[in-house]
């Protein structure tokens, strides 16, 4: 059974979610956790329009998941950029394996 760990950034809005990007964390649990543990925004649930990033473990190609966290746009811009640094990180400089 292979699990993998990815996270996900949707607009919630009157009509529902909207996903509209997806960053494949690898198949590491603690590496992945950490990674999440650093991003910026709150977990308590924002009305109206907001932007949501979820951590989901992947089991069996079905979606569980393991964090929701609610933020700004320019945390949001704070994010993107840590969840690009240690996906390089640990792809190149740690020769880790992050697939899709």
């Amino acid at each position: 059974m292979e699990t993998r760990f990815t996270i996900n950034i949707s607009l919630q809005g009157p009509g529902g979610k909207i996903t509209y990007g997806k960053f494949s964390l690898g198949k590491d649990k603690k590496e992945a956790s950490e990674i999440f543990s650093q991003l910026k925004g709150s977990a308590e649930d924002a009305p109206g329009c907001s932007l949501k990033i979820e951590f989901l473990e992947e089991l069996m190609e079905l979606p569980i998941p393991t964090g929701i966290i609610n933020c700004s746009l320019d945390e949001l811009k704070e994010n993107i950029a840590i969840i690009t640094k240690e996906i390089f990180r640990i792809a190149h400089l740690e020769n880790g394996n992050i697939d899709c």
